[in-house]
């Protein structure tokens, strides 16, 4: 099974766009990242993946350093790369490109910011990386991103990716992942850590 996690809590990006723009973990996300260590010490993961963003990185670095693993960083579940409105705030963006940003509130699963990439895009990367963890004969965890999550979730269930906010992945919570014969499905989403204890095993 694979496991997607979404990072712990982060500060400083309240009314910005934030997709590559690395953000701190929060007092709260690094106790959370804390009580990771302490819930899945002895969860059945035998691969334990991570984006490259640094709150993603530090979100899984104590139960790395308590399982005794290596974290693999791949690129593929990075977060959504908005290109020239990285980090600007939203009102910002508004005034300079007043038909992107009305465009984007539309039309999330093609639209990309100059430079960057439409959520479609962001699907078919992390499907591809899914694909590839799918195939390790052991239990994957990977934490990653809100929008990775939206955006493979959208395709696993049909979903339009316009609407990706229908799904909704809290810091620290789980999506479950199983590899059948006719590819990837969603066993459970919103899944408390604890609660992984049973699902793996």
């Amino acid at each position: 099974m694979i496991v997607l996690m979404r990072h712990a809590q982060t500060e400083g990006g309240s009314g910005r766009y934030i997709g590559r723009t690395s953000l701190p973990l929060s007092e709260t996300g690094k106790r959370q990242a804390r009580e990771l260590a302490q819930t899945l010490w002895d969860a059945d993961i035998g691969t334990l993946c991570s984006s490259p963003s640094s709150r993603a990185v530090e979100t899984t670095a104590p139960l790395a350093a308590r399982l005794g693993l290596e974290v693999k960083r791949i690129s593929g579940l990075d977060e959504i790369d908005l290109g020239s409105w990285e980090g600007l705030r939203f009102e910002e963006v508004r005034t300079m490109d007043p038909e992107g940003y009305e465009e984007r509130g539309k039309h999330f699963a093609n639209f990309r910011p100059p430079g960057g990439e439409c959520f479609n895009d962001v699907a078919d990367r992390a499907l591809a990386a899914l694909h590839t963890l799918a195939a390790m004969p052991q239990n994957v965890l990977a934490v990653t991103h809100a929008g990775v999550i939206r955006s493979v979730l959208c395709r696993l269930t049909g979903r339009p990716m316009n609407q990706l906010f229908h799904f909704m992945p809290e810091h620290t919570k789980c999506t479950v992942l199983k590899h059948t014969t006719a590819g990837l499905e969603s066993m459970g989403t919103a899944i408390d850590p604890a609660d992984l204890l049973h699902t793996l095993g």
